[in-house]
């Protein structure tokens, strides 16, 4: 079985949340890419952290360590 296709998704979704994050920890607009709505960042439980549009299409859930 040839996981390299499946690694490399993983690998780019990855990359593609530490930018998102990196931004948006630099307090830059940054917007969903399915809805074009503004991404907040807010403080969930206590240890974790959302990313989130407002319609729901981004949801990013973070520990935070």
């Amino acid at each position: 079985m040839d996981f390299s296709a499946l690694n490399k998704k993983q690998g780019d979704s990855f990359a593609e949340h530490k930018r998102l994050l990196q931004q948006l920890s630099k307090g830059k607009t940054v917007l969903c890419k399915h809805c074009q709505g503004a991404i907040s960042l807010q403080l969930a439980e206590p240890g974790y952290a959302k990313a989130r549009c407002a319609k729901g299409c981004t949801d990013l859930l973070l520990q935070l360590g």
